[in-house]
């Protein structure tokens, strides 16, 4: 992009300025960030000296956080599918995800346009190996993938922030998606399946779009 002034800072993906709800910290990083513009010619790039501080500014929240949602085992007789399975899931994370709308007002699901029990069967269905419809009016393979994980990955991170006293810090919270849940192999199946698809844009949206890179890690890569 080439600006002509730039901060790098060493923050997780998504928080350009730090951890959420330490506004001393942030305005420090926005402050330094205008600082920039006193630099009498550019370019300039210069690195933001400070790490991040964990969530919440006191280090409580990546410290003894426990999954907050304990997902039954199946029933004996349950079809060993990703289908089945990953429908389970969605399903016993309902009412933590209900809490999760009661207390918040609101919820960041919606892109997709399509009901969380759908886009559940469909990733399921993907993750078996097979060809289903898509659960979004209109989008091809690609677009569905990108929207349904997009949907289910912030229904899953509400639903298991919803319990009181379940302080995850973001570290804490993927290893609890990818390392735990159904779902985060699902996603994990998919990744590996899509690399070998024909279809350019959908091999695309399952390496770098949808999965992020924190998942190489448990996908062993």
């Amino acid at each position: 992009m080439q600006p002509p002034r730039a901060l790098w800072v060493p923050f997780e993906l998504g928080r350009p300025v730090g951890a959420p709800e330490d506004a001393g910290f942030q305005r420090r990083v926005v402050t330094a960030a205008l600082g920039l513009l006193d630099a009498a010619f550019g370019p300039v790039l210069t690195d933001y000296p400070e790490d991040a501080p964990p969530d919440g500014g006191d280090g409580a929240m990546d410290e003894g956080w426990t999954c907050p949602v304990s997902f039954a085992a199946p029933e004996a007789n349950a079809p060993d599918t990703f289908a089945a399975k990953v429908s389970a899931e969605a399903a016993q994370l309902k009412p933590w995800h209900e809490a999760w709308k009661r207390r918040k007002g609101a919820s960041g699901i919606g892109a997709a346009g399509a009901e969380v029990e759908a886009l559940a069967a469909f990733i399921g269905a993907l993750a078996d190996g097979g060809d289903p419809p898509s659960p979004v009016p209109g989008a091809d393979m690609a677009q569905s993938l990108k929207l349904a994980v997009n949907d289910l990955m912030t229904y899953y991170q509400e639903g298991a922030n919803a319990q009181p006293g379940a302080t995850g810090g973001s570290k804490a919270i993927n290893d609890w998606f990818w390392g735990q849940t159904v779902l985060g192999k699902a996603l994990l199946r998919i990744r590996v399946q899509a690399s070998q698809s024909d279809d350019p844009k959908l091999a695309a949206v399952a390496g770098r779009l949808v999965l992020p890179h924190v998942a190489a890690a448990y996908a062993g890569e």
